[in-house]
């Protein structure tokens, strides 16, 4: 009953978003395997972005990731860390979120922070000139002409060691860290793509073990630009 429930609720979050968003972009959606630290390759690929076109403040390029987090729970009327458990921690059951459906109590449902949080990332991918880390951006934003969806992956162990060094944790507990957020992280990403695989989500694939921040910014500039972008 589940997965039937997560392929109905994806099937309808992806009609939303045909039958609302109408010549949108330009955007750039960066995913990564925990540990692979997106936030930084985004970051640079802003600031280069802004320096290559020069433009006025209202047309410059912005990174959102956060913010989004922020945006949601604004709209519904909570706190960020009441509802940032959608991204990381153990999520309620689809039960208790029928239940919640149906007697219309004031618990906010799983299934309604992530419509918000498709909604707000939505709302970004229209605006146009930005970067998304993150939030399924990948797929909210999939049916945009003007747009490149960037994944980084990293051999599990080199993404062990990052997350050992950067919380200061023993190797078992590095380890178990990581696949509890992998876990977590597809959970989330399960209720936007459904079975889509990654080569009909993402333009480009890039391993952040053999490619630095540098020249993995280089290369997202360079489809933006064939792509025109910018």
């Amino acid at each position: 009953m589940e997965n039937l429930f997560l392929h109905y609720m994806h099937e309808r979050v992806r009609r939303e978003e045909e039958q609302t968003v109408q010549d949108p972009g330009p955007v750039i959606t960066i995913s990564r395997e925990y540990g692979c630290y997106g936030n930084e390759v985004a970051e640079l690929l802003t600031k280069k972005i802004n320096a290559i076109k020069a433009v006025e403040e209202k047309s410059k390029w912005i990174l959102v990731s956060h913010q989004i987090l922020h945006d949601a729970a604004k709209s519904l009327k909570t706190k960020p860390d009441e509802i940032s458990h959608i991204f990381g921690a153990k999520e309620k059951s689809i039960f208790g979120d029928l239940v919640s459906i149906f007697t219309k109590d004031k618990y906010l449902s799983d299934i309604q922070i992530k419509r918000t949080l498709a909604e707000i990332v939505r709302s970004y991918s229209v605006q146009g000139n930005t970067v998304i880390v993150g939030r399924a951006g990948c797929v909210i934003a999939k049916h945009i002409k003007k747009s490149v969806h960037v994944k980084i992956i990293a051999p599990f162990c080199w993404r062990v060691e990052m997350i050992k060094k950067r919380f200061d944790l023993s190797t078992s507990d590095a380890i178990d860290k990581v696949k509890e957020t992998d876990k977590n992280r597809e959970a989330f990403m399960e209720f936007f793509r459904g079975n889509k695989p990654d080569s009909e989500l993402f333009d480009i694939i890039l391993n952040r073990s053999t490619i630095d921040t540098e020249e993995i910014v280089d290369l997202i500039l360079k489809l933006a630009k064939v792509r025109d972008l910018i």
